[in-house]
Formats: structure tokens, C-alpha cells, sequence
């Protein structure tokens, strides 16, 4: 990034393991004084003790950002010890797999608090912080399955795609403030929540790793820190003329002919 992003001060949701983790130790890596927030308050306080013992700029807030209070307070606690907010990266979510049929008032009120109150309540507060320090970008993570279904996650896919609206309305009423808005639409990237799905569904790590992502022009699973890498990029001042946009990175698999990926889930060819 030719220095653009080192010395900025960056918040991070739903860093504390997967694809947040790989950008906060992206971030950190680069320069960037990086608070990250997480409901995972043993994974969160490990990590921050690991990035401050090899030298970096970190802060670790334990809550759930969808509580108001809590994403007012995790951005406070960051402009009180960094003094500013350059980046917000939206990355907190969950999934639920389940039919329209089989969810409930109660777990439909979970996700969308969880994958869009959470996101607008932490815009709704770091917004404010990044118009005094002259402007920034704000990074949502998204998904493929906001715009193709795979079936039994009617929540999650309804989320997502509310995310891509929520980034396209955000960019536009915030580029007078010189905040720049994407999204990134990951595809197949494998994670430990993806090590954990495999033992629940009866297969070893190896052989779920093996088969995901086999749909993709690539023939494999992404990696998190292949999403950490976008995430930079749109974070930088290299992705200057960037906003608004939804960024596909799923090694082609939402570009893939429907009839290929019909045959391929069913014969594995």
C-alpha cells in the first residue's frame, strides 16, 4: 500500500477469529492502530495480548454491537485511545440454517440484529468521529449469498443482501464527508466456524477443506487472509475512486455458468 494506511486507526467487528482476525493482524501488520470488538471475550483478549506483546497498537472491546450502547461505547473507547477513527470494517455476523418455514420471530430478530442493526449502530457511531479526522472508509462484509441462493438460509441471504443496500445508501449520503462505503461479497472462504460445521456434520476437517469450494473457477477455498488483503485495499488510499461497490471475492464461483455448477454439486466434475 506504499505507506498510505500506516499510521490510521482502525475498527474492526468480529475480530477475534476468522475472517476479523485476519484483518486485524493485516492491520496491525501495515501500521494501523486497530480496535477490534467481539461477544468472544476469551479469543478477543488473547489476541489483543499477542498483537500488544509484539509491539502493536491494539485494543480489544468485548460486546455485542448490536446493543447500541455497546457500539457507542466500543467507538469511544477507541477515539479515547488512538484520538481518531480513519477505518471501520464491518465484519461481525451470523448464520442460521434454516428454512422460512422453521424460523422464528426470535431467531429472525437474532440475525438481522446481529448482520444489520449492528452494522448501522457502529456507522451510526463512528461516522461522526470520521468526519472530525477529515473523512475515511468503511469496509461491510457481505456475502455471495446476497445476490444467489444455496438454499436453508433464508435469514442469512435476506441479511446480506440488506448489507449491499446499506453500503450503496450509506456511499452516497456520506461521500460529502469525503467517507468512502463497499462491500466485500466473500465466497467459500474457510474459517474455523467452517472446522467446527464439519465435525457437526460427521466429516473430518481435511475432507470438508477438500470438497469446499470445489465449485469455484479456482477449484478451492479462499482463505481468510485472501479477504484481509480487500479489505486493506478498500481501506487504503489506493481504492480512492472506490465506493459503493460490492466486491466479489469467491474465486469465480458467482460467475459460474448455473448448468456447470448443477453438473459439478452433482457428479463432483
Amino acid at each position: 500500500m506504499r505507506g498510505q494506511i500506516k499510521g490510521k486507526v482502525a475498527l474492526v467487528t468480529g475480530g477475534a477469529s476468522g475472517i476479523g482476525e485476519a484483518i486485524v493482524r493485516r492491520f496491525v501488520a501495515e501500521g494501523v492502530s486497530t480496535a477490534f470488538s467481539d461477544i468472544d471475550e476469551q479469543n478477543g483478549q488473547a489476541l489483543e495480548a499477542e498483537l500488544k506483546e509484539a509491539g502493536h497498537k491494539v485494543l480489544f472491546y468485548g460486546g455485542p454491537m448490536d446493543v447500541e450502547r455497546e457500539a457507542v461505547g466500543f467507538v469511544a473507547a477507541a477515539v479515547q485511545l488512538f484520538g481518531r477513527v480513519d477505518i471501520l470494517v464491518n465484519n461481525a455476523g451470523i448464520r442460521l440454517y434454516q428454512s422460512v418455514l422453521e424460523a422464528t420471530e426470535e431467531s429472525w430478530d437474532k440475525i438481522l440484529g446481529v448482520n444489520i442493526k449492528g452494522v448501522a449502530f457502529v456507522c451510526k457511531a463512528a461516522i461522526p468521529a470520521m468526519k472530525e479526522a477529515g473523512g475515511g472508509a468503511i469496509v461491510n462484509m457481505s456475502s455471495i449469498r446476497a445476490t444467489i441462493a444455496g438454499g436453508n438460509m433464508v435469514q442469512y441471504d435476506t441479511s446480506k443482501a440488506a448489507i449491499d443496500g446499506m453500503t450503496r445508501a450509506l456511499a452516497y449520503d456520506h461521500a460529502k464527508d469525503n467517507i468512502r462505503v463497499n462491500a466485500i461479497l466473500p465466497g467459500s472462504i474457510f474459517t474455523q466456524f467452517h472446522a467446527r460445521r464439519a465435525i457437526s456434520i460427521g466429516k473430518t476437517v481435511d475432507e470438508f477443506k477438500r470438497a469446499f469450494g470445489q465449485g469455484s473457477m479456482l477449484k478451492r477455498p479462499g482463505m481468510p487472509e485472501e479477504i484481509a488483503s480487500v479489505a486493506l485495499f478498500l481501506s487504503s488510499d489506493e481504492s480512492s475512486y472506490v465506493t459503493g461497490a460490492s466486491i466479489y471475492v469467491d474465486g469465480g464461483l458467482s460467475a459460474v455458468d448455473p448448468d456447470t455448477l448443477t453438473t459439478w454439486l452433482q457428479t463432483g466434475k
